[in-house]
């Protein structure tokens, strides 16, 4: 190839080849970014502005000319934000407030929603609407949402709006968590901006060791036991409800690996700049009832919806049957964020009805009853195989498949396939049993781990590193896999 040919494809959006966590494009330019950045990351202005410009180009590699869509979306909350702060009016403030969230609720609203909305007008005039042919741009669900606490919480008094705009757009776009979160709030992250970045090495090898743990979760279990789930879930009627029920818990543990795998990479990185991004999972299918799921699963998601969404609704402070109301409202818009579509609607309304049940059985459980190890195990069984159950309407591409596949698991369990199944499908047992092994490993012996891994010598991390990058190579499918989540 030559260096004419080099510089365009640098400078080229390829929509079949995004830049991606998992792919070996993205490993080889986080090398260079880091070696950059240790050479300049005591110097505040050229860090951001560094970090910024390659965070635009990562952008700009995932999602084309979108990346003016996400420029011209900081820069108008940015200043509008600023002068929602200084106006003294308190209509004109509200006025102002109205603004700066409609703005990018409006451009999130065409580019997801459009279409759906052309669907269901035309379901109810019974008219045929030709649909528009428009690309959703990675990750604007995610930085709709970060921008949109900013600016509530700027309103509310609640932070100071950031006067320099280079800060606030680093702030917006920092690559790590720029695509699928965690959703990042200000008020935990300008702070960091402000002080000096101290590299700590036990720090920077926890990072490491989250990377990795990430690309086992995503690259090595989710991406092969997908390879199964997929052939499933797009003909569910064509197989028995056995088959049917392992691609159903295939799939529960490949969006946990999926999706907290992507967290793990992004947090670990961060970890590694010397930046803290929170935590995004804990372990959610240790879950003993759904409330206690919803404080595991995406946190940073479910404590947005708490404080921007159920707390303004009202919350629990208006009575027991507004709260309920509350609580499902806000999970069936949560529902929707994911996705538009009423599959992700009818998911969302279900979780806010389960978390809705689960606080009046809060309110009347025998106390002797709830803490009984034997509750416990119940609870647990019917908590995981709720949230399971549910991500037949998340998964599958129509009702009419999602429905196959309850019919298919309810009417066609024919166990006659048990044994042929293990016998055809080892590899993905095993990784199947190793994930939710991993995932049950009780949560106060993964510092044990981790801690284990930063006192080791760098020849045996070496080593490690090593084995995961050959297991990825050798049960790799076609193509890089993109994350579940970057489709929302």
């Amino acid at each position: 190839m030559h260096w004419n040919e080099i510089l365009l494809d640098f400078f080229s959006y390829h929509l079949d080849r995004p830049l991606l966590f998992n792919s070996a494009t993205f490993w080889f330019w986080l090398i260079v970014v880091l070696s950059v950045y240790a050479l300049i990351y005591q110097h505040n202005l050229a860090r951001t502005i560094f970090l910024l410009a390659f965070s635009l180009y990562f952008y700009y590699k995932s999602s084309g000319i979108f990346v003016i869509n996400l420029l011209l979306t900081i820069i108008f909350s940015y200043f509008l934000t600023f002068l929602m702060y200084q106006t003294k009016n308190l209509l004109f403030k509200k006025f102002l407030l109205f603004i700066t969230v409609a703005f990018p609720l409006l451009v999130l609203g065409y580019f997801k929603y459009y279409n759906f909305f052309l669907d269901n007008v035309g379901a109810l005039t019974g008219q045929n609407f030709d649909k528009a042919d428009i690309f959703l741009p990675i990750g604007i669900s995610f930085y709709t949402f970060q921008i949109l606490s900013y600016v509530i919480d700027v309103y509310r008094g609640q932070l100071s709006p950031e006067k320099n705009l280079l800060d606030f757009a680093f702030y917006i776009t920092f690559f790590p968590q720029l695509v699928a979160g965690p959703i990042v709030r200000a008020s935990s992250f300008l702070p960091q901006l402000k002080k000096k970045i101290v590299l700590d090495s036990v720090e920077i090898q926890k990072g490491f060791f989250l990377i990795l743990q990430g690309l086992i979760k995503k690259a090595i279990i989710a991406d092969y036991i997908a390879q199964y789930n997929d052939i499933v879930f797009a003909n569910p009627s064509g197989y028995s409800g056995f088959e049917n029920l392992m691609a159903l818990y295939g799939y529960a543990l490949q969006i946990y690996c999926d999706f907290s795998g992507y967290s793990d990479m992004a947090i670990g990185m961060g970890k590694i700049m010397g930046f803290d991004l929170g935590i995004n999972f804990n372990k959610p299918y240790q879950a003993l009832n759904i409330t206690d799921f919803w404080r595991r699963w995406h946190i940073s998601l479910s404590s947005w919806l708490r404080d921007y969404l159920y707390i303004p609704l009202g919350g629990n402070r208006k009575g027991k049957i507004r709260t309920y109301v509350n609580l499902f409202i806000t999970m069936l818009l949560g529902g929707l964020w994911h996705g538009a579509s009423w599959r992700f609607v009818i998911w969302g309304g279900m979780h806010g009805l389960g978390l809705a049940i689960h606080k009046i059985w809060q309110k009347i459980a025998p106390t002797k009853l709830t803490e009984h190890v034997l509750w416990k195990i119940f609870s647990w069984l019917l908590t995981f195989h709720f949230v399971v159950f549910l991500w037949i309407f998340f998964r599958a591409s129509t009702m009419q498949e999602a429905m196959a596949m309850f019919t298919q698991i309810f009417t066609a369990m024919d166990m006659a396939y048990v044994i042929p199944f293990f016998e055809v499908r080892k590899l993905f047992i095993v990784l199947l049993l190793l994930g939710f092994v991993i995932h049950f490993i009780p949560t106060q012996l993964y510092p044990t781990l981790e801690n284990w891994f930063v006192r080791v010598p760098w020849p045996i991390k070496g080593l490690v590193f090593i084995i995961v990058v050959q297991l990825i190579i050798q049960l790799k499918s076609e193509g890089v896999q993109p994350f579940i989540y970057f489709q929302f």
